[in-house]
């Protein structure tokens, strides 16, 4: 039993549609329509003689329709006028556990019985969900086809009966949902997952995928009815977890404008990340907002109209930048209060080009100091709350840019990655992180910690956004000759380019090296590898190669042989603060001795005690060679088990809380982080979110390539996303705290 392709979705009450239907029927399904189609939003009123001359009928039969819908909960009227009915968010998510519990017994009695012509029915609906454009109402009636097509299989007409009692309560709400959603990029994925599920006849997995799926919708539906409608017409827009794609059909179709979305994300951070909102969950994140962001959005909103061309990949789209790299005219304090009132003349380089691409620069993200630890304890901001679990860590040092993409503070934002800190915060966020091959990226204008290992580079929370941000960032800099590998080869660039075509079958494509020596023992070690080795069977699922086994031998050791943070530091950032005109301390004695850091960010007093000139120092040439010993180490174990990635936890252990790191439980130089295999070898690598411990801290999967496979690592991590949905979004909310432009 399946819904031919055209037929409407909306379930009748009516008598046998094949009798010709009496005046009051007639009217009942036609303002029942209206309702459920979202043509009378909930909590509208209007007069009952304005509803019937709506349909062209008197009030008698209209009285007789609303008694109907009153009896279905539909609405709520008296002698004059009607009411359409409300739930409250409570309501909501009563009536989808209802549903989930309806649900998940029909498709434990619907797998068994899928046959190919609805295997063939149900890709039908699915392809046509995807088509470019596709309206609200379109969608949102396939979305309803697709699921009643599967659970059809099932043959229970009372089962049935049930599921569309609760599809005809909630059906205002859904009509509001897809009004409201910039796109429906995150359903189509996970309406896939569950087809692919179906055909593989995976029950635990497709009951598991139901319960996300519907879980989603319902929070999705309880946003967009939160969204704020007070700072502008596009903030009838749920902007959370949007992607660049989806923003700039919004600016083309005319449904929001970059000045919007500026206007949402500043509010968002008022009221979500502020310290000044009691009310908030104070992520402390955003350590500087630009003053000038919305006059810059509007003078891009200008552009737009007069021209009816987007300025560049990137147009109106707000990014936070890490306060690592200096933008001109915002403040650039480095992580340190010392340097609190430093405001640069120039940008950096990637700031320079992402201005170029059209973005906004919302403004800056907190960090440690100097980048120098693995958390996010700074002398200017304190601490970062993980949006994730806000008694946690978020990781450092790129802590700001992680805790703010998470939580839906700007569409994109910039992190650097010297030892990782682009990667472990966006494993401890549920973020993709992308360190690429060293050189790709300019550091000019940004401070450097070790400057043959730095790396400035995107944190998002989609591939495409990452690909995206990324052709606008790699190239050839001449104030920074490492970019000449820029220039290298056809290798380099059109990163977007390379998702074409991507699909979950992707993964079917690659071979991965699990290596070994990469997972921690212990108990709380165990609670990441779980994780990660379920990933990893998830991989083998998709058709991915798994060679297991890949042993490197003496891990540790590797990493003290390759490490020069407390060697090369110290004249790396002296030499960049030198540089500048400030009025702040230049020697990094100087800021230790007057204790212008966090105590807890430890690496920096013995970046202070090390050598002026790092060549003097007698282990490092030695240390240089074996940082090149090591990357051909690792080459050699690729080429050997002819792999395109090895892949291991990101980091062993899940994010730590605050109090364990106060108890100096982990330090910079113990905290058992993988991301420096990459960092201390200059190859690239990305953190991919895998899953989540079973208390609800993310997990991610660090992959490494060979120089230069960028394209096959966003390739990869594409494909992944497509078969997995690994996006999960915080559940964070506050009070509103109102900023005054």
């Amino acid at each position: 039993m399946i819904t031919a392709a055209g037929e409407k979705p909306l379930v009748s009450h009516s008598k046998d549609s094949a009798e010709t239907p009496t005046l009051a029927e007639s009217v009942y399904q036609r303002i029942r329509r209206n309702i459920l189609e979202g043509r009378i939003m909930p909590g509208t009123r209007v007069s009952i003689r304005s509803l019937a001359e709506s349909v062209g009928v008197s009030t008698m039969p209209t009285r007789e329709a609303l008694k109907r819908l009153s009896f279905e909960g539909l609405v709520e009227y008296d002698r004059r006028a009607v009411t359409i009915s409300t739930l409250s968010p409570k309501a909501i998510r009563e009536l989808f556990t209802i549903r989930l519990r309806l649900e998940l017994l029909a498709t434990e009695w619907a797998l068994p019985r899928l046959d190919a012509e609805t295997t063939v029915a149900l890709r039908s609906v699915l392809d046509r969900m995807i088509v470019p454009g596709i309206s609200a109402i379109t969608w949102r009636e396939l979305n309803r086809e697709f699921h009643q097509t599967f659970y059809s299989c099932g043959d229970s007409r009372y089962l049935l009966e049930l599921i569309h009692n609760i599809w005809d309560r909630i059906q205002p709400y859904m009509a509001i949902y897809a009004s409201a959603m910039h796109d429906f990029t995150e359903a189509d994925r996970q309406h896939e997952h569950m087809y692919q599920l179906m055909l593989a006849r995976d029950l635990d997995g497709l009951l598991d995928a139901t319960t996300r799926h519907l879980e989603h919708t319902a929070e999705a539906i309880v946003s967009a009815l939160g969204a704020d409608t007070t700072t502008g017409r596009g903030n009838n827009v749920n902007y959370e977890e949007l992607s660049i794609s989806s923003f700039h059909r919004l600016v083309e179709s005319g449904g929001a404008t970059s000045a919007d979305l500026t206007a949402w994300y500043l509010d968002r951070i008022a009221t979500l990340d502020s310290i000044d909102n009691p009310d908030g969950p104070q992520l402390n994140s955003v350590v500087t907002v630009n003053p000038a962001a919305l006059d810059e959005a509007r003078a891009l909103d200008e552009k737009y109209a007069r021209t009816g061309t987007l300025v560049g990949p990137l147009h109106g789209v707000p990014i936070l930048i890490k306060d690592q790299g200096e933008t001109k005219g915002i403040p650039t304090a480095f992580g340190s209060t010392a340097f609190a009132d430093y405001i640069p003349d120039t940008d950096a380089t990637v700031v320079d080009r992402l201005r170029k691409a059209g973005a906004v620069i919302l403004g800056k993200t907190a960090m440690c100091d100097f980048a120098a630890g693995w958390f996010s304890f700074s002398s200017r901001t304190d601490h970062t709350k993980n949006p994730y679990d806000l008694d946690r860590e978020t990781g450092g040092s790129s802590a700001g840019t992680a805790a703010a993409v998470t939580a839906n503070l700007c569409l994109v934002g910039i992190g650097e990655d010297t030892g990782g800190s682009i990667r472990l915060p966006s494993s401890f966020t549920n973020l993709f992180g992308l360190r690429v091959t060293t050189g790709l990226v300019s550091r000019t204008g940004f401070s450097p910690l070790v400057h043959f290992q730095d790396t400035p580079g995107p944190m998002a929370r989609n591939v495409s956004d990452l690909a995206a941000v990324l052709d606008v960032i790699v190239g050839y800099d001449p104030t920074d000759s490492y970019t000449a590998l820029a220039t290298s080869g056809p290798e380099v660039g059109d990163y977007g380019e390379a998702l074409d075509g991507v699909d979950a079958d992707t993964l079917s494509g690659f071979r991965v090296g699990v290596l070994t020596d990469a997972f921690g023992a212990g108990d709380d070690q165990e609670l990441t590898n779980s994780v990660v080795r379920a990933a990893i069977d998830r991989l083998r699922h998709h058709g991915t190669g798994v060679v297991d086994g890949i042993v490197l031998g003496n891990l540790e050791t590797w990493v003290a042989e390759t490490s020069l943070y407390t060697i090369q530091s110290k004249f790396d950032l002296e030499k960049f603060l030198g540089s500048r005109r400030h009025t702040g301390p230049t020697t990094i004695r100087e800021i230790v001795d007057h204790g212008d850091f966090h105590p807890l960010t430890d690496l920096l007093a013995d970046i202070a005690d090390g050598p002026s000139n790092p060549e003097d120092h007698p282990e490092y040439f030695k240390k240089r060679t074996r940082q090149e010993d090591w990357r051909r180490t690792l080459l050699a174990k690729m080429a050997d088990a002819e792999i395109d990635f090895l892949v291991y936890p990101t980091v062993q252990v899940p994010v730590p809380t605050r109090a364990d790191l106060a108890a100096k439980r982990w330090t910079a130089l113990n905290f058992p982080t993988n991301t420096v295999i990459a960092s201390q070898t200059s190859l690239p690598a990305m953190s991919i979110p895998v899953g989540f411990t079973d208390s609800g801290l993310p997990v991610g999967l660090e992959v490494v390539g060979r120089p230069l496979t960028e394209r096959a690592l966003l390739r990869f991590a594409r494909a992944w996303e497509l078969a997995e949905a690994p996006r999960r979004q915080p559940q964070i909310e506050a009070s509103k705290a109102r900023v005054t432009m």
